[in-house]
């Protein structure tokens, strides 16, 4: 039995009604769905009232366009470099300085009523960035930028503290986290290059003139240091010289005293040879008597008959037995 024409006319516009609806039911629930990627936010408006914002990534659902609109928004850090802007120290130098701004979304939802733009962002940054630099460094010498001594650097100071100025205020109005402000290049005008220039040769003159004086002070301790130790040395030299010329004139003069107990003929005998020996040269002309003093060996040489006359080595030897 074949369908009425009616009922098959029917049958065709339920399924293209059907399949209509799902075509629709898909598009609509496609327009709902939105999803946020790592690194970014979403902010949910609702006829162009902010309604909620979404920091987590993952899948989510709004009201079909144009009752809701999502907003997504990069919260990755970004890089701003400020233009080259001429700032003055304290000592009236004129610096140019390129700057770098390290800045993310923080507040999504503040950050798009504000501003609503990275561009309108950077734009307000480079402003805040600028007169925190004037200012701090306004309280700095130029060698706080450029010098020789290490402990006079104090860029990092700066650096930290127009982050302290420009971080609360860039929450506060633009919901974004400056992370780093740091000076990426450095410049001096043409008329400055010859102060920096003698500014640097007057730090290292200083620098070579300390140097010399350490040098000197130190070499000057050093030489003191080798007087003393040289006194000390001659000084138990002369000690020690002191002692062992006594020890010698002492054995000496025993050596002398057993000479002469054992023979006091031949002891004077020798010891006016040599006391002539030490007084005449060899060129010597003397005219004395010879009856008087130690020139009678030369008029009375001779000796005792029963005395035995000894050679100088021998007497200490004779006396040692003689005593024993």
């Amino acid at each position: 039995m074949q369908p009425s024409p009616s009922r098959a006319t029917l049958v065709s516009l339920l399924v293209r009604l059907t399949v209509g609806a799902v075509v629709v039911g898909l598009l609509v629930a496609y327009s709902m769905y939105f999803a946020v990627s790592e690194g970014q936010a979403a902010v949910v408006t609702r006829l162009g009232k902010p309604m909620r914002e979404i920091t987590t990534a993952g899948p989510s659902w709004k009201l079909p366009w144009p009752i809701e609109e999502v907003h997504l928004i990069d919260r990755r850090q970004r890089l701003f470099n400020t233009p080259f802007t001429a700032t003055f120290t304290r000592d009236k130098k004129n610096v140019i300085l390129l700057t770098y701004v390290i800045w993310e979304v923080a507040r999504p939802l503040a950050f798009l009523q504000t501003a609503g733009s990275a561009a309108i962002v950077e734009q307000k940054l480079d402003g805040m960035v600028t007169a925190a630099k004037n200012f701090h460094l306004g309280r700095h010498e130029l060698s706080a930028l450029v010098s020789t001594t290490p402990e006079e650097i104090a860029t990092h100071e700066i650096e930290h503290a127009i982050l302290a100025d420009v971080q609360p205020l860039a929450l506060e109005k633009f919901g974004v986290a400056v992370k780093q402000v740091g000076f990426k290049r450095i410049a001096f005008p043409a008329e400055n290059v010859t102060a920096v220039l003698a500014h640097m040769r007057s730090e290292r003159r200083a620098e070579a003139d300390r140097l010399r004086a350490e040098g000197e002070r130190e070499a000057q301790e050093i030489r003191n240091a080798a007087l003393v130790r040289a006194a000390d040395i001659l000084r138990s030299g002369r000690e020690e010289a002191g002692r062992l010329r006594g020890a010698a004139e002492k054995e000496a003069a025993e050596i002398y005293a057993a000479a002469h107990r054992a023979s006091p003929e031949f002891y004077r005998f020798w010891r006016s040879l040599a006391a002539m020996k030490s007084v005449l040269g060899a060129k010597s002309t003397v005219i004395l008597r010879t009856d008087q003093g130690f020139f009678d060996v030369l008029t009375d040489p001779a000796l005792d008959s029963d005395q035995t006359v000894l050679p100088p080595e021998d007497l200490a030897r004779t006396n040692t037995q003689s005593e024993s």
